[in-house]
């Protein structure tokens, strides 16, 4: 998709921007096409881009002082990354891969601090952003110390499913076990174990997302903590935009 009207219309904080502040956003920013595997943003570098995932998803890892790696969380289209951007870090914190691929929306972080000074709403937008990626950190948290691997992998299954259109995750053994912060012989029993129940079905590099519902079951009651908290938070956003007038009505009734 190489329309910048209609990819902006897919990330959610693009989407729910006034008609004039979209339309600058979209004049400033150029469309990046992001493979699995890229990693787009590396910890300890200038931040000077400011990615809004249109599709796909963006994996954040945290590391060590000695090399260990765990992933902290997930953007896909409900959000942006890095998230220093908000406060102005001079550089990452974390480094940011792309763990499905996609498109995003690309501006000057520079750019993204004029909009945000001139422009309330961006700077409530991209705040509640941050602030949804935070609550799914503390519920992976909640989880990761409370549930077992394979209830732990039906959660994030359900998470990164959220993200993408149709029933199949391109997710590596690799990324499973980041996610988790497990060792891949456990993510495989935990698959296995998964596909045994008849919530998915596990390929290479690929699950197919089988019974939902009772994935859901399975999962427990953390998943939908996070994603409720988003959706309330973003809320009076959305509100205003069912109720905001088109560009193409408000040009019929000038």
């Amino acid at each position: 998709m190489d329309d910048p009207e209609k990819l902006g219309q897919q990330n959610q904080l693009v989407a729910f921007l006034p008609d004039d502040v979209r339309a600058e956003l979209l004049k400033r920013s150029t469309i990046a096409d992001l493979m699995a595997g890229d990693t787009f943003i590396k910890s300890g570098q200038r931040i000077d881009k400011v990615f809004f995932i249109c599709s796909g998803i963006a994996s954040v890892l945290v590391s060590s002082r000695s090399g260990k790696v765990t992933e902290s969380g997930i953007v896909g289209r409900e959000g942006f990354v890095p998230s220093g951007a908000l406060v102005d870090a001079e550089t990452s914190f974390t480094d940011v891969i792309m763990q499905v691929s996609g498109q995003a929306l690309v501006l000057d972080v520079g750019a993204v601090q004029a909009m945000r000074n001139r422009h309330r709403i961006l700077e409530q937008l991209m705040t509640c952003a941050s602030h949804a990626l935070k609550t799914q950190i503390e519920c992976t948290l909640l989880s990761n110390t409370t549930q077992t691997v394979s209830q732990r992998l039906a959660r994030w299954v359900l998470v990164c499913h959220d993200r993408v259109d149709g029933n199949q995750l391109h997710l590596t053994h690799e990324f499973l076990s980041l996610m988790l912060a497990v060792r891949r012989p456990s993510v495989t029993d935990a698959l296995h174990f998964l596909e045994g129940r008849g919530f998915i079905r596990s390929e290479r590099a690929k699950i197919i997302i089988r019974n939902r519902h009772a994935l859901e079951d399975y999962a427990g009651d953390i998943y939908g903590l996070a994603e409720q908290e988003r959706d309330r938070i973003f809320a009076r956003f959305r509100a205003s935009a069912v109720l905001r007038p088109s560009a193409d009505e408000t040009r019929s009734t000038g």
